[in-house]
């Protein structure tokens, strides 16, 4: 419900500083590059049938932005980002070395206030975790109290999907929320698992 409210009050905010602006620029930017800070908390989840609510975590890294017009931008970077799950039969935390690809479109009001959204894949190796997971299954014999990765590991240590975002841009301060939504089926031995994950970010732009 409050991911949901902070949607709300970003798009409200959008559409009135929006009013009367050109949709693209497509004149030189100001700099080809930018590089910056990103930090900020995770609301992580999963398709998993007998998940009841998202794992809090977080996620803190680096970006790099190619600037083609002052309307269009490349963005990537590198981050680590925690995920997992949460059920009545237990539950996980997995660690991610991530990088995303996105296209990023950016309004900027006469006030100097920008607006980013982006949109595109993203790809990430497991490299850290646990999980406490007893199967609703009584016949199934099997318990997990081990590592998130690796031989014996709950899942695979791969993954890529899709990741959508707003963010708000003012001067070198960043904030914003983003939806990441896994297309890979990660788990190894039972069930399904696709990793879900909504991320509030702040950041800096040097």
């Amino acid at each position: 419900m409050k991911t949901r409210l902070i949607i709300i009050a970003v798009v409200q905010f959008i559409s009135m500083s929006m009013s009367a602006q050109s949709l693209w620029d497509a004149s030189k930017p100001d700099r080809n590059f930018t590089f910056g800070a990103r930090a900020g908390v995770n609301f992580a989840s999963t398709d998993m049938e007998y998940a009841t609510s998202s794992r809090t975590g977080f996620h803190i890294g680096g970006t790099a932005e190619w600037n083609i017009v002052k309307s269009f931008s490349i963005e990537t970077g590198i981050s680590y980002i925690t995920k997992g799950f949460k059920s009545d039969f237990g539950k996980g935390s997995s660690g991610y070395i991530q990088v995303p690809v996105l296209a990023s479109y950016r309004i900027e009001t006469p006030t100097g206030v920008q607006f980013h959204f982006n949109a595109g894949p993203y790809f990430s190796c497991g490299v850290s975790g646990s999980v406490k997971y007893t199967p609703y299954d009584e016949t199934f014999i099997y318990n997990y109290d081990q590592n998130s990765f690796g031989k014996k590991g709950f899942f695979k240590r791969f993954d890529t999907g899709i990741t959508v975002g707003a963010y708000i841009v003012l001067g070198h301060l960043l904030a914003g929320v983003s939806y990441e939504f896994g297309l890979k089926d990660i788990a190894k031995v039972y069930g399904k698992f696709h990793n879900r994950n909504v991320a509030i970010t702040v950041g800096y732009n040097f």
